[in-house]
């Protein structure tokens, strides 16, 4: 069976597009669902997670590195 994206992680998408204008959007697959990723200038500037269930996981900041 094929999965798709409920209508509130579809507009989690174009959220993102919205907040960054002409920046790369990649989808990367996953057995439990996709990580949308959107890159700027050759650097990540923000990850998503969209479960299957219809889960929307929100990136968390790292601390930077000593």
């Amino acid at each position: 069976m094929a999965q798709e994206l409920n209508v509130q992680q579809a507009r989690e998408i174009l959220r993102l597009r919205w907040r960054h204008p002409g920046a790369e959007v990649r989808v990367h697959h996953k057995p439990w669902g996709v990580i949308v990723e959107v890159r700027s200038s050759g650097h990540a500037v923000e990850l998503k997670r969209f479960d299957w269930t219809g889960a929307v996981m929100r990136d968390r900041q790292v601390a930077f590195a000593a």
